[in-house]
């Protein structure tokens, strides 16, 4: 089964991006986001042959729709 999760990529220094997944709770660093990103299916992928699919997608619905707000001034 293919899962749409959403994913929010962090810059954390100037050669230092971070994909994060909290609906998986899984978190990846590399030195791109693209890289970040690809860092982060391998870590999901393990997670998965370690615990499981069902374990490692429980809290992810059906349809996941991500949004993007602005605040403040």
């Amino acid at each position: 089964m293919k899962y749409r999760l959403p994913v929010t990529i962090t810059r954390l220094g100037k050669d230092a991006y971070m994909a994060r997944c909290d609906v998986v709770r899984a978190t990846a660093t590399a030195d791109t986001p693209e890289e970040a990103i690809k860092c982060l299916r391998e870590a999901i992928d393990e997670m998965v042959a370690e615990y499981g699919e069902g374990a490692v997608f429980q809290d992810v619905g059906e349809e996941i729709e991500v949004r993007v707000i602005e605040v403040g001034q």
